[in-house]
């Protein structure tokens, strides 16, 4: 990677990537100018993390094969990440086909919708798109009570900015995601706290950065505060590095853990774990595990005896341990 590479560790992401309180502009009727690009907005093929997955050799689900644990974490974790961005990402790529609802005078700003499935829905969604004077973009997905008008009802939940000289294969910039204002509204979201995402892609691979406050099911349940960063090659090939706070030894006090996760296009990869903290105090238990192209185990050790160690650290993709560090969870200006 490129860009890509060189944006990947600088500056720590805060935990909203931006306060989700954009002005939403009064407009009028007007075709968008052909200096308006609304395809620099980030889509879910270019954010997705396409981490090599099983096929019908690897895993015969009566065999009693079990994959190796840091890859079914790894593949759990993207799992969910990319969830959210098909959610929130592949509305954006659908509405910016349709033609704008509207902009303004100046044909910098356009609004496509507000767009409902029903009439039963509690709110419609909309997005809308500024063109800045520098030729950054600032773009927010609002919902619209019903009945609601835009210019003083409207609430942004998803709010973005994409970086001045961005283009459609080669773009940065952040979003902040409001799961708490969303569920608030449409109880259908049914998802609760926040998220920040920084990231970086061009024509090699990806990078980003997500913070999560206080996320979880709505309805209940663990939130969770969180860092995530991956980085990784279209060709297959990446890492991710994941740290959370969790009562790992269920004795009271919330420990922290880091892991990093790196695989290859074949599927081969490694992932290895530090908990530090809460009852383990100043003491750090790290964990190691290697897979191969199956998805199996082919490595594995442990500093506190754990698991009786497993198979030799030759047959590893990835030598020796990395492990994850602040400066995982940052991007460069």
């Amino acid at each position: 990677m490129t860009r890509t590479a060189t944006r990947a560790r600088a500056r720590a992401l805060p935990t909203r990537a931006l306060p989700l309180s954009l002005f939403l502009g009064s407009a009028g009727c007007f075709g968008v100018g052909s200096e308006f690009h609304d395809d620099v907005l980030p889509t879910e093929e270019k954010l997705k993390i396409n981490l090599p997955m099983y096929d019908s050799t690897a895993k015969d689900a009566d065999s009693g094969t079990e994959f190796a644990q840091y890859y079914s974490t790894t593949r759990s974790v993207t799992e969910g990440v990319n969830g959210i961005i098909t959610a929130i990402l592949g509305t954006v790529g659908y509405v910016t086909t349709l033609q704008p609802s509207w902009t303004d005078d100046t044909k910098t700003q356009a609004m496509w919708g507000p767009y409902s499935d029903s009439g039963l829905d509690p709110v419609e969604t909309g997005l809308w798109v500024r063109m800045e004077e520098d030729e950054s973009y600032t773009w927010a997905l609002f919902y619209l009570p019903n009945g609601g008008a835009v210019e003083t009802d409207a609430v942004p939940i998803v709010a973005g900015i994409v970086d001045a000289g961005s283009t459609r294969d080669d773009a940065s910039g952040q979003f902040g995601i409001d799961f708490t204002t969303a569920v608030s509204m449409d109880p259908a979201v049914a998802l609760t706290g926040e998220w920040g995402v920084q990231y970086a892609y061009d024509a090699d691979g990806v990078g980003a950065v997500v913070a999560a406050n206080d996320y979880g099911f709505a309805a209940g349940g663990e939130r969770v505060d969180a860092a995530y960063s991956y980085n990784e090659d279209y060709e297959g090939s990446g890492e991710m590095d994941l740290a959370w706070l969790a009562d790992i030894d269920a004795r009271g006090a919330n420990e922290l853990a880091t892991m990093r996760s790196r695989w290859q296009a074949d599927g081969q990869g490694r992932g290895d774990v530090q908990v530090t903290g809460g009852d383990l105090g100043s003491a750090v238990v790290s964990v190691s595990e290697c897979w191969g192209s199956s998805f199996t185990r082919t490595f594995y050790t442990d500093s506190a005896g754990i698991e009786a160690s497993e198979g030799s650290e030759d047959a590893c993709a990835y030598t020796p341990a990395e492990y994850a560090t602040e400066g995982s969870f940052a991007i460069a200006e």
